[in-house]
């Protein structure tokens, strides 16, 4: 706590501002090192593997996600074509997240420090 930091610590530290920063911009939410949402269980942001989808490439499949957090209906929700949709998944935990397409350069860049690589928006996997 007190005292010289090591440079793992102080560079674990700037990841995590960076993170928090790039959630920020894209509309998500990060505190005490979990990704939160309304209404979703937090997810860890160590080890988190983030996703990103248009709607009209989410809209063409019903994904085990989609099943997982609104169940049968899943069936008939429709996606709105101007959105993106971040799904973040950390072991068993998952999160959905609905993003303006107008942030999608913030949500590739959270996606990028998250996994560690260039990430550019999926289609169908």
């Amino acid at each position: 706590m007190f005292g010289k930091k090591s440079d793992e610590e102080k560079a674990a530290a700037k990841r995590q501002r960076q993170i928090t920063a790039a959630a920020a911009a894209a509309g998500l939410t990060v505190m005490g090192g979990q990704f939160r949402a309304p209404n979703q269980d937090p997810v860890p942001v160590d080890g988190a593997r983030v996703t990103i989808e248009r709607g009209e490439d989410a809209g063409k499949r019903v994904t085990a996600t989609r099943v997982l957090l609104t169940g049968l209906f899943a069936l008939a929700l429709k996606k709105d074509m101007n959105q993106l949709f971040i799904t973040i998944e950390n072991g068993d935990k998952v999160m959905l997240c609905p993003v303006p397409a107008m942030k999608e350069a913030q949500a590739r860049i959270l996606a990028t420090l998250v996994n560690g690589e260039a990430t550019g928006v999926g289609g169908a996997e």
